[in-house]
Order: structure tokens, then sequence, then C-alpha cells
């Protein structure tokens, strides 16, 4: 009889030479074509989760399904197709999970974002619905500075990896956001937001993602007044929500959770989609969301390429093509 094959050094030889011979331990493929289970002694056997195949030991003349008392990959380890549950993300540790014997085996497996349906699509709001640069150009009109000068200061900051709005705090040293918001407001010079300011791929992607059967919520880092606003215009949308109403903002995991609780499903059945990689994608991700990111304003053009996001979008069109897969 062949010795176990170690599961550290994790072998790849051609196979056992005799019928139910072979590692005492589960062993997941990357190749499977490669081998040949049914001649060399082993038989096929797929996670439900639909990622990989797998080979478990076999008996001669048997085909058997994976034994009740073999241990899955723990909860948290991966999601059937969505982000990773372990604390660090897509590149954290790859887990150990433990087989019959006792013995380790390395999870090799890479979570692919078809493995689960998605029930509901979540999207940002700035830079993803709604352009910024009338915003951003009345805040420029109120502190009293060309508009030029406000928006390469944005641009400044952006590429800083800072918040935007220490753009306003450049021109302003000290200044009160909310309050000097209040007054803009007050004045009846608040930041404006109409059917304008909307990109035109909104509303015709936002349906199509409703005919597809997806529920569609918007939730983003905005004030109580914008989330009147964005009701008022009466978008293809099942529910509207902002950091404002609900007292927390992005990037908190806090505020994924909420996403979460309004969607109503598991959080691996939601599609959270965004332009800013560091407020959007890599929170939501860590909060066990899918993520899409959205290759549009100037976050989105900077950063794009530093995303790590389970898709890369340009237009809200293609969200749709996503849901399919």
């Amino acid at each position: 009889m062949v010795p176990p094959t170690s599961c550290a050094r994790r072998s790849r030889r051609t196979g056992p030479r005799a019928r139910g011979d072979g590692p005492r331990c589960l062993v997941w493929l990357e190749e499977a074509a490669a081998w040949s289970p049914r001649a060399r002694g082993w038989s096929h056997d797929s996670c439900t989760c639909g990622v990989r195949q797998k080979l478990v030991l076999a008996r001669a003349g048997m085909n058997p399904r994976r034994p009740a008392n073999v241990a899955h990959p723990p909860p948290g380890s991966h999601t059937c197709g969505g982000a990773p549950h372990a604390p660090g993300g897509p590149h954290a540790p790859v887990p150990c999970i433990p087989t019959r014997a006792g013995t380790p085996v390395r999870d090799t497996r890479v979570p692919k974002p078809a493995g689960c349906p998605i029930r509901v699509v979540a999207l940002d709001v700035g830079e993803t619905l709604i352009r910024d640069d009338r915003g951003w150009a009345a805040w420029a009109d109120w502190l009293g500075v060309p508009r030029h000068t406000l928006s390469a200061l944005v641009g400044a900051v952006v590429a800083q990896g800072r918040d935007n709005a220490d753009a306003v705090r450049m021109i302003r040293p000290g200044i009160d956001i909310a309050a000097e918001r209040a007054a803009m407001e007050a004045a009846g010079k608040s930041e404006p937001l109409s059917e304008a300011d909307l990109y035109p791929d909104v509303r015709p992607a936002l349906t199509a993602l409703r005919q597809a059967g997806a529920r569609v919520i918007v939730a983003g880092n905005q004030t109580a007044e914008v989330a009147e606003r964005l009701r008022a215009l009466r978008l293809p949308v099942d529910a509207v929500a902002t950091s404002g109403e609900w007292g927390v903002a992005k990037p908190a995991g806090e505020f994924f959770e909420r996403v979460v609780e309004l969607a109503g499903v598991p959080a691996n059945e939601v599609l959270y989609v965004g332009d800013h990689p560091a407020n959007d994608v890599t929170p939501a991700r860590t909060a066990g969301l899918r993520t899409a990111h959205l290759r549009r304003g100037p976050l989105g053009h900077l950063w794009a390429d530093s995303a790590n996001a389970d898709w890369s979008v340009n237009s809200l069109h293609d969200l749709a093509n996503i849901l399919v897969r």
C-alpha cells in the first residue's frame, strides 16, 4: 500500500496505484481535469458552493458522496462566491481545514463572485448616481473663490488619499462644514440636486435591474435633506437612505450593517456599487457584501487599478450583466 501523501507537501504525483489507495485527507484541486478520478480510485464530490471540485477517498467499486463527518470549510473562511468573511479581506492568510484524521489541509480555493445569487443592488450616490460638479460649484461660490480653484484642490487632496472636504478646509481653515452647510441651506444657496444632476444611465439601468428581479436601494454619505431630494426624483428604486438619516457614515462598518438590514437579505447577496475604493469597495467587502467599482468621477478613475472589487464596471448598464452570470 502506498503511504498516505503528506498534506503539507501536497504531492502532485499521478495518483494511487490501487483502487481505494491514496492520501487520507481531502485535497482541493485547482486543475481537476488533469486527474482521472475513477481510473485511479477517486470520486468526484462537488462543493455546494460550486466553487471548486474536490476529490475524496474512495473504496473499490464505490462512487461515494462526501461523508457527513468530513469537515466543510469553516464558516467565515469563504462565502459561496462573495468576499471572504475572515478578517483581512481577500488577501488574508488562507485557512486550514481539519479532516477526518485531524490533519489540516490548505484551502487554495479562490472565491468567485458568481457563486451566489445577487438579490439586492445597493448604490452610492455621489459620482455614482449624480454628478458632483454643481455641488462643488455651489461651495466655491459660497466661499468666494473661483470654481476652478476649489475643483483643483479637490483633485489634489483626492490624489493624496485625503477626505475631499479637506479642500474646503484648505480655503477656510477651521471651518465647521456642517454648520456652513446649514447656513447655505438657510440662505437658499444649498447644493443643488435635480434631474439635471443624474447621470444619463441612472434611470434606464436601475429600471433594468428591477426588471431582472433585483431589489434596488440607494445608500450613501449624504445629508437627510439630500435623501428627501432623491426621493422627490422618484427614481426606480425600492428604498433610499443616507448617512445623515442613519447617524453613521462610510467607511464605518456599521454603515454597511445598516445597508444589509435595509436590503433584508444575507450580506453576500447584496452588491454594493460605488466609485470610491476606500469608502465603498474595501469596507463593503469587509462587511461581507459583493462589490462593483464604478469607473466614474475623479475617484473612480484615479483609483481604478487599486479598487480590488469583485467587478469593475464603466457604466451602470453593466450591472445587469452581473446579475445573470
